[in-house]
């Protein structure tokens, strides 16, 4: 039992909770002075309560059981904890498990430190607890999302074009490491597309294969699509496209080629069967492949294409590439030309080669493009009209 003057022990409560209130509630006093003000009326009530033969006992003993009626043990501890100093400890401690995470200790190894940054704020005033402020996460750089002509919907990050050329050369590198030529001189096509595509009309049906039949094609991979054990690549040759489908249990080891070294753009030969994909694409089932020619460079995005005009024309192979309707352009005019050719030549004209450089200049009053010919010794000017050697040919007898 301990025995304490009772109104000396009201005014101390009494002192600590106008003590805070006031503080808590004044404009421009902060919360930790009013923490301040009841840790000091509380040290007036601990002086009080504290019997002189546990007088040195420490807060963690410090208990009140309830032994009903009036009477109480009330043991508190005599020192007052510095508020700023716990803080520290807290800051320092809640550092150390951070760290102890990054270098990746188990649950194991962090309880204990965890137990010991949870008694540290628990020695903490209700108002003082303030949680150790967390690093702040550096924000990771946007990753910016590219087309790799694989079809199967991954992005990758986007590279420049230096670095596309290099990764690129390290694969051309890996094949001839392991063996293969990235740049083969020949391959025996036995079918084109179109061929394909008209002979198999109607004759298979979904799901179906025709594995008596061995067919090689070749041309440019336009998109990939790997999913795995399989995968499929839509190839397109001179004559249109068609889908090839590669099987890792069909092809074995060189399966990994294909997934490895493979990118839109490369130029491969497949020999393999006719089938019919379940949704009736017409497909060539690989037996075989060969990398014919490694692309350096990737396409333009498949689905925006080569729509700038001044790209297009200054890159007129890429443009010919990803644009149908130009090869088509070029295949009509090349056959009209010839065409013409052959009806003058039915008609008993002939074809004569005249110089594209004259010692004087033809064309009327256009200006003429004047250039020197260093090995002649020569003022030479570019042809604008043939008229002038025609007219010779007429009088030597044609």
């Amino acid at each position: 039992m301990v025995r304490f003057n009772m109104t000396v022990f009201c005014m101390a409560a009494l002192l600590a909770k106008q003590s805070a209130r006031a503080f808590q509630n004044g404009p421009g006093i902060p919360r930790s002075t009013a923490a301040a003000a009841a840790a000091a009326a509380a040290r007036a009530m601990t002086t009080v309560l504290t019997p002189p033969s546990q007088s040195m006992l420490s807060s963690e003993h410090a208990h009140h059981p309830r032994n009903g009626g009036s009477s109480f043990r009330l043991w508190m501890s005599t020192s007052i904890v510095d508020v700023d100093d716990l803080n520290a400890k807290i800051q320092a401690k809640g550092d150390e498990i951070r760290q102890l995470k990054a270098d990746g200790a188990d649950k194991a190894a962090l309880g204990p430190h965890v137990e010991e940054l949870l008694a540290l704020k628990a020695q903490l005033p209700p108002d003082e607890t303030v949680e150790a402020p967390k690093p702040k996460k550096t924000p990771q750089p946007q990753k910016q999302k590219t087309l790799n002509n694989n079809n199967n919907n991954k992005e990758v990050e986007e590279m420049s074009e230096s670095e596309l050329r290099l990764n690129r050369l390290s694969k051309v590198n890996a094949m001839r490491e392991a063996g293969v030529e990235p740049f083969e001189y020949t391959f025996e096509c036995t079918r084109t597309a179109a061929q394909l595509a008209a002979e198999y009309e109607g004759r298979l049906e979904d799901g179906a294969e025709d594995e008596e039949s061995d067919v090689s094609v070749a041309g440019r991979i336009m998109t990939r699509r790997v999913f795995g054990k399989l995968a499929f690549f839509t190839l397109q040759d001179e004559s249109g496209i068609i889908q090839l489908q590669f099987d890792k249990a069909r092809l074995g080891d060189t399966f990994k080629g294909i997934k490895d070294w493979t990118d839109g753009g490369d130029i491969v030969g497949v020999r393999g069967s006719v089938r019919r994909t379940d949704k009736g694409e017409l497909t060539v089932y690989a037996k075989e492949w060969k990398m014919l020619t490694k692309s350096i460079l990737p396409l333009p995005d498949k689905y925006h294409g080569l729509q700038d005009i001044t790209k297009r024309y200054r890159s007129r192979h890429v443009d010919l590439i990803v644009n149908p309707n130009v090869r088509d352009t070029f295949r009509k005019r090349a056959k009209i030309t010839s065409m013409m050719r052959r009806l003058l030549d039915e008609d008993g004209f002939l074809e004569i080669e005249t110089p594209v450089m004259h010692t004087q200049s033809g064309g009327a009053e256009a200006k003429p493009f004047e250039t020197y010919h260093n090995a002649n010794d020569m003022q030479l000017t570019l042809r604008i009209a043939t008229e002038l050697h025609l007219k010779r040919l007429i009088i030597g007898g044609f």
